[in-house]
């Protein structure tokens, strides 16, 4: 194969690394570093070495899950400290977007992500290239240097957690997922009380990430009346300010989420879990880093 055409067929897995890396760490900027990194590894090699590696993508993915893992765990010392509840950097998958080839399916939920932050760096490395990536664990322990047994156990504990964080939910199609979205962003900017108690489950639970940056609440709330008293209270002060706000549709991980403009400019990201026709789970994202890469590839 001429070197020009092998290089871009290595260039061709950029997105597939960006996939992996943002699955690991839960921030599209970074998963773009880690594959930029990956690649520039490759490119130093010896143009001898190249061609001896018979998989060059199981090589290049073995250089992204350890530049991630190291990431990783910096990461999560970093986030002991971090104001508030930590959630993942939304991800537009619209056809529009780079991420639309980075190996997109239901384990970029932003639910499943902000699952595994529970999760050790180990073990989520674990789960992600076992569960999502089909590696066997004879090649996830080559890639984390572990025995096989230690990384069957590291996936095994891993799944446990998930479920018992997202037990089984029925499906629910995307136009019901944002109608019920909908539903509750109206209500919630009417400061409709009763409305709200409808959409929501009982045991509800809110996380909102502000990062010190945005006003958010800084902890969960693990209530359906907590969340109706919190969104009436916010809508009793945006009619007094005379605050603006404007709702515009997309598909964020894979699922119908809302963007919140207030007077102009992205200040939120609203995101939902259905469970029995009713909001189980609110994801409300604020922290303007984390928003910024949205506002203008959505305009």
């Amino acid at each position: 194969m001429p070197a020009d055409s092998y290089d871009a067929t290595i260039e061709a897995y950029r997105s597939n690394l960006e996939g992996l890396a943002y699955r690991m760490l839960g921030s599209w900027a970074d998963a773009q570093d880690i594959a930029q990194e990956t690649l520039v590894k490759w490119h130093r090699l010896a143009e001898s070495v190249r061609p001896t590696i018979r998989e060059p993508l199981a090589w290049l993915h073995t250089v992204a899950s350890r530049l991630s893992l190291d990431r990783l765990k910096s990461a999560q010392r970093r986030r002991e400290s971090y104001v508030g509840p930590w959630l993942p950097e939304p991800l537009l998958t619209t056809d529009e977007t780079p991420a639309e080839a980075a190996s997109i399916d239901d384990s970029i939920t932003l639910a499943l992500l902000h699952a595994m932050e529970r999760l050790s760096p180990s073990e989520r490395a674990a789960f992600i290239l076992h569960d999502v990536f089909d590696y066997s664990f004879k090649a996830v322990a080559d890639i984390l240097q572990k025995e096989p047994a230690t990384c069957r156990q590291l996936a095994s504990r891993a799944r446990k957690s998930i479920r018992s964080q997202r037990p089984a939910k029925s499906p629910v199609d995307p136009n019901s997922h944002q109608r019920l979205l909908a539903a509750f962003l109206q209500a919630a900017s009417q400061g409709d009380a009763q409305s709200l108690e409808q959409l929501l489950a009982a045991d509800a639970i809110l996380y909102s990430d502000g990062g010190a940056k945005a006003k958010a609440v800084r902890k969960p709330l693990r209530s359906r009346e907590l969340i109706v008293r919190l969104h009436v209270g916010l809508a009793r002060k945006a009619q007094k300010s005379g605050q603006q706000n404007t709702v515009r549709f997309t598909q964020l991980n894979q699922q119908p989420a809302a963007l919140v403009y207030t007077d102009g400019f992205l200040s939120s990201v609203f995101s939902i879990e259905i469970q029995d026709g009713k909001i189980q789970t609110l994801y409300m994202q604020r922290n303007p880093d984390k928003l910024r890469h949205l506002s203008s590839a959505v305009l």
